[in-house]
């Protein structure tokens, strides 16, 4: 018996009932943090991936605030605030209201629209990141979130932005529109193998 270093579909079907296959759009986690108190959420971008993905799950911020994001050229050191980051949206809540946000040059990208902080008024969501790592192309994001506004409606907001700059963004950061850092959630940056 040789070993050519071919698998044929049965060698695949063992390998993925046993969970040991990964191929194409397998997420890689890269970092978990929970947060408790006031807080900045940076991530360093590692692993070389082309996407990105990030989700966070029970998120509160400081009442009436948005969520935003900034990006990094030089691994987190500082946290660009320059006007060309670009925003298109979608939002729609319980109260049968629903709004199309469009936020060009803007000093950041914003994922959450202005959100609840008192009890259970809690946000989750994911976004996709693309063309981070890559200095020859501009980098783009993809979101969807959905949670309670500071009226009590539940709501979603979906979107997309554009960083106006081909760059190498190498880490991001969140915080709310105020300033102030995340007051708590949990958040996971995962890799998304040969994308």
């Amino acid at each position: 018996m040789s070993n050519s270093g071919v698998f044929d579909v049965n060698d695949i079907r063992y390998l993925m009932d046993y969970q040991q296959w990964t191929g194409v759009g397998t997420l890689e986690l890269i970092e978990t943090q929970t947060i408790t108190s006031e807080t900045l959420v940076e991530f360093n971008l590692t692993g070389n991936y082309n996407v990105y993905f990030l989700t966070f799950n029970d998120l509160v911020l400081v009442d009436t605030k948005e969520l935003i994001m900034r990006v990094s050229t030089d691994g987190g050191s500082s946290f660009n605030a320059s006007t060309n980051y670009n925003n298109a949206s979608q939002r729609g809540d319980s109260g049968g209201n629903f709004y199309e946000y469009r936020l060009p040059n803007n000093t950041s990208f914003q994922p959450l629209s202005s959100m609840g902080g008192d009890t259970n008024e809690t946000h989750n969501g994911y976004i996709y990141m693309y063309n981070f790592l890559d200095s020859s192309k501009y980098s783009y994001l993809t979101y969807h979130t959905m949670g309670y506004d500071s009226s009590g409606n539940a709501e979603f907001h979906f979107g997309s932005g554009g960083k106006e700059s081909a760059e190498y963004n190498d880490a991001i950061q969140f915080k709310d529109s105020g300033g102030n850092g995340v007051q708590s959630g949990v958040f996971s940056l995962y890799g998304i193998r040969y994308s």
